[in-house]
């Protein structure tokens, strides 16, 4: 009797091992990966809300800017340069400086980002810059107040270079270098976003 005691407890020992190996092990085996992928996609739908929420913030900024200010930002910072219109800006100015006028040119676009050697932000993406050479003859006063005017211009131009000399004609001849700047391409924005 004693040995039938001792093997039905060996075999409910052995039974119970076998139960705890084949469904109890591989169940909490999934109960932990499970609640692995729980935790990832609570990670990842904060992130998710993170960036939802950036966007209506971003969205409801721009519904709160007043549609004039709208139209002269688009001027300030315009997805494209057209080149004419600046040249023809330039001599107008250059008229209404009293200045006389020699040429404009486009030099066309400047030195990108990625052939400068410069520490990149991450999200920032850097303007298109569009060269131009504006030469003029004119007096001191004269070449004071075509800058004074470039200044106020409606959109932004950097003068780069400034280059004054005394012109065979008594004046000043001036060559300055300056940049006006547009948004970057839209397939120049195409970068991974990384949650």
């Amino acid at each position: 009797m004693m040995s039938k005691n001792i093997f039905i407890q060996i075999a409910m020992i052995a039974i119970s091992v076998g139960i705890i190996l084949t469904f109890v092990e591989p169940t909490f085996s999934k109960i932990g990966d499970l609640q692995d992928d729980i935790v990832v996609y609570q990670t990842e739908q904060q992130k998710v809300s993170g960036v939802n929420a950036q966007l209506a913030s971003l969205i409801n900024t721009l519904d709160n800017i007043a549609p004039d200010d709208q139209r002269r930002l688009l001027a300030y910072m315009p997805d494209e340069v057209d080149t004419i219109s600046v040249v023809r800006d330039l001599s107008l100015i250059s008229d209404n400086a009293g200045v006389e006028y020699i040429s404009a040119v486009a030099a066309g676009e400047g030195v990108s980002a990625d052939e400068r050697e410069v520490e990149v932000v991450s999200d920032f993406v850097e303007p298109k810059e569009y060269i131009f050479t504006l030469s003029v003859e004119g007096g001191y006063d004269q070449l004071k107040n075509l800058f004074m005017l470039l200044e106020q211009n409606n959109y932004p131009l950097e003068v780069k270079t400034v280059s004054v000399q005394k012109a065979e004609s008594g004046l000043l001849a001036a060559e300055i270098t300056m940049s006006a700047y547009a948004h970057a391409a839209e397939s120049d924005l195409n970068q991974e976003i990384e949650f």
